[in-house]
């Protein structure tokens, strides 16, 4: 017979050698959450910082500050929006800026030399950009070559596609002024940009969190293999996460011309593509710790304008937002990647 010794509570042994993973559990917990809310804590510590800073407290703070930052980032959060969605299912798409800046000439010529009325120019825009994405899906799915190589090489060409059409020149006349007004008003003091790219977002968020779709791509992220074995059509769906890509790139470059009143040659490149990619990594160590989400994402983005935003009003030099988009997206990519492998080990 077996004897359980108890000590003066009356507790049994064996209550206590269950403390250890209570104690192992709770310690979980708290990383987790210490890791879930991190990005949230450091923006409002960025925030807080350079609206008492000496230095920016008088600029940082003020409404007009806060509308142009929001304003200037809409473009680099719908490209990470863009990014987000082969990010999802384990591919890369490189080409996302780029393509916005390709986009951009698009729209901007159907208007300025074919006179195609706006909403048709948008539509012609949206539709060059899944185009793109439709032939980056098409070889990274279909043929089986790396999506880096496949996007970057993309990106290539049609930067010189768009050096080669404008002659390195920006389109200013014949814009649409219903499409530059749009670009410049507020809604309750808040840009018309910034609602568009929340509404976006809200759509993206539901599509990856609550269909069947966004299940699938999460899928494949996790373990390709086995969503093949489970009967998921990868490659069509990898095909689809591209598309909608370029489509969003798309959009990201009508905001582009937006923003500007033009399109010009210099706007879209591989360093807006790099900056969309830094909040898509560290928008996965928040929120929902080793998966790519859109909440985090959104934080994440202006996380980093702000504190560009800060440091431009202190006084540093221009090139330290590329040195702060680098950084984020170097240490982004280091904290999801430790993040995700403990989250499988522990699963």
């Amino acid at each position: 017979m077996t004897v359980v010794q108890t000590d003066k509570t009356g507790r049994g042994g064996e209550e206590e050698g269950n403390q250890p993973n209570e104690k192992s559990g709770m310690q979980s917990a708290l990383l987790f959450n210490v890791e879930r809310y991190a990005l949230p804590g450091l923006l409002i510590l960025v925030l807080v910082f350079f609206s008492v800073w000496s230095k920016t407290g008088h600029l940082f703070f003020s409404a007009a500050d806060f509308q142009e930052v929001g304003f200037d980032y809409v473009y680099i959060g719908m490209l990470a929006l863009a990014s987000l969605l082969p990010l999802v299912c384990g591919e890369f798409d490189f080409s996302v800026g780029s393509n916005a800046g390709f986009t951009q000439i698009v729209v901007a010529t159907a208007m300025a030399r074919f006179h195609v009325p706006l909403p048709f120019a948008i539509m012609l825009a949206i539709a060059a950009g899944a185009f793109i994405g439709l032939g980056n899906g098409n070889t990274v799915a279909r043929v089986g070559v790396n999506s880096l190589i496949v996007t970057l090489g993309t990106a290539g060409v049609l930067l010189g596609v768009v050096e080669w059409y404008t002659g390195s020149q920006s389109i200013n006349n014949g814009i649409s002024g219903s499409l530059i007004n749009f670009g410049s008003e507020n809604f309750i003091d808040i840009p018309d940009t910034v609602w568009l790219l929340f509404g976006v977002a809200l759509v993206v968020y539901y599509v990856i969190q609550h269909t069947p779709y966004g299940r699938y791509l999460t899928s494949i992220g996790s373990n390709p293999r086995a969503a093949r074995l489970v009967g998921l059509r990868v490659d069509r769906l990898k095909l689809s996460a591209f598309v909608l890509a370029g489509a969003l790139a798309g959009l990201a470059g009508v905001l582009l011309v937006a923003k500007n009143g033009s399109a010009t040659p210099e706007a879209g490149n591989v360093q807006d593509t790099l900056q969309a990619l830094a909040a898509a990594y560290l928008g996965a160590t928040s929120i929902r710790p080793g998966r790519f989400n859109v909440m985090g994402t959104m934080l994440a983005v202006y996380f980093i304008a702000f504190s560009v935003s800060g440091l431009a009003i202190a006084g540093v030099q221009s090139w330290i937002s590329q040195v702060f988009s680098g950084a984020a997206l170097f240490i982004a990519v280091v904290a999801s990647t430790v993040i995700g492998r403990r989250r499988a080990g522990t699963g």
